[in-house]
């Protein structure tokens, strides 16, 4: 009788410490100081936007202006400061997301040992239970001098079991917080990788600028009338866009083709073609896994992994995207009398899945929601993802209808956030360093189209 009430205060102690715990988690000193080392940081980033802003407000005034070598420089220093003050929030948010990253990996190694914890405080309970079921009623009623004491007992199992199951539910629910953490981990990884290469993007921004600015000063030796000379010179310098195409080139295409099929997909739906070419570099750059995956392992088996081992919460869900993106691939590869597995997608990163295909990196079922604007358009039925001229007529396609034909900065800006956000509004920094490099490298290839 005495070691089942035992186990009663025992198992309810268990209980409000595994509440308790779960509140002293929460607030405790080290999450706090997380936080408010995170809260300065963002404060920091904040100050640093408003700053940038106040630079993009002066050169769209200096762009209206007529060009003279005075404002020239004065528009490419303030590029500069610009970059830089960009640069330094990028330190800034990278900074953030790596606390993020670390918080997020403490806590779900912390909400890991609470289960391993749980279940094994909780089997000896469980063998506790079974032991004491094993009584006959008979060895039970001899225990008991009172028939009182009896009731009392068969009580206690009852608070016994009733504990147990409230003990479990909690084990599930940590269980389900714990995947909702790890998806958000995988998440902080996918922005951290892209304001990694958004900052090596912004440092290269600033040498060309500071190049271009010493090239200005060397060849027009101060003099406004050589300046004057200089802008009126037309000219397309296919070696200055190849460098400034990198990535494109690392993936076959020529600079000679990006300008073509640029130009050719741009105009056909009304947006700039130096636009249409830098959303497919900075694209390019985002995805340097393009082209070394294949459709098995990278996308149908990625996606079944994170629906069974990483979040068999959301399964349904995973196993459900598995076959459409397969299935999506399938009809793509078909069409086009391709094989399968000769076909080359983007490999899966470390955070989400592969699968993406071609030069402008559509998904598959993402293509086939363009497939036919696409071929009214390039003549190509089927069109196909891994063709540049397709490739590129898609991406024309999308940012037109994200409001690029406007062929404003604000426009276009709405057009890139729409790319990466799926909203013309996101205001996300990602979304907002990701506009800003995009409008930054179609300045640069326009200057030489």
């Amino acid at each position: 009788m005495k070691s089942r009430i035992k186990i009663a205060i025992v198992i309810a102690i268990f209980v409000l410490a595994l509440f308790g715990g779960n509140v002293l988690f929460l607030n405790n000193y080290s999450f706090a100081d997380v936080q408010d080392d995170i809260t300065e940081k963002e404060q920091q980033i904040k100050e640093l936007e408003e700053l940038i802003q106040k630079y993009q407000g002066e050169l769209e005034t200096n762009s209206q202006k007529k060009r003279t070598l005075e404002s020239e420089i004065y528009k490419l220093n303030t590029q500069i400061n610009q970059i830089q003050a960009e640069i330094k929030s990028l330190d800034i948010y990278i900074d953030k997301t790596e606390i993020g990253i670390t918080d997020t990996q403490d806590q779900i190694n912390d909400a890991k040992n609470k289960i391993e914890t749980h279940k094994n405080a909780m089997g000896g309970y469980l063998q506790e239970i079974y032991f004491t079921d094993k009584e006959t009623l008979t060895h039970v009623l001899l225990k008991n001098g009172r028939i009182s004491e009896f009731f009392d007992d068969l009580n206690n199992i009852q608070t016994t079991q009733d504990n147990l199951r409230l003990i479990i539910e909690n084990i599930r629910q940590l269980k389900l917080s714990l995947e909702e953490k790890e998806e958000g981990l995988r998440n902080k990884k996918d922005e951290l990788e892209q304001l990694r290469y958004f900052q090596s993007l912004e440092r290269n921004n600033v040498a060309s600028i500071r190049n271009e600015r010493s090239d200005i000063l060397n060849q027009t030796k101060g003099q406004e009338k050589q300046f004057q000379d200089l802008i009126s010179k037309s000219k397309r310098d296919i070696a200055a866009i190849q460098s400034q195409i990198t990535y494109l080139v690392q993936q076959g295409i020529t600079a000679e083709d990006a300008v073509k099929f640029g130009e050719l997909a741009a105009r056909r739906v009304g947006i700039r073609p130096a636009f249409l070419i830098a959303i497919l570099e900075i694209e390019s750059g985002l995805g340097r896994n393009v082209g070394s995956g294949n459709w098995r392992d990278d996308m149908y088996e990625c996606y079944i992994r994170l629906g069974t081992i990483y979040y068999p919460s959301r399964k349904s869900y995973y196993l459900q995207r598995a076959e459409t993106e397969k299935n999506a691939f399938f009809e793509v590869v078909n069409k086009l009398g391709l094989d399968p597995d000769s076909v080359k997608v983007s490999a899966e990163p470390n955070y989400g899945c592969g699968g993406a295909m071609g030069p402008a990196q559509f998904i598959p079922s993402t293509w086939l929601a363009y497939e036919d604007k696409v071929a009214e358009l390039t003549g190509h039925n089927p069109p196909n993802p891994w063709n540049i001229e397709d490739a590129f007529m898609a991406s024309a396609i999308k940012l037109a209808a994200g409001g690029a034909t406007s062929q404003t900065r604000a426009g276009e800006s709405g057009a890139a956030r729409a790319y990466i956000g799926g909203k013309t509004t996101c205001s996300s920094s990602i979304c907002n360093y990701y506009a800003n490099a995009v409008l930054r490298k179609a300045d640069e290839i326009e200057k030489n189209l």
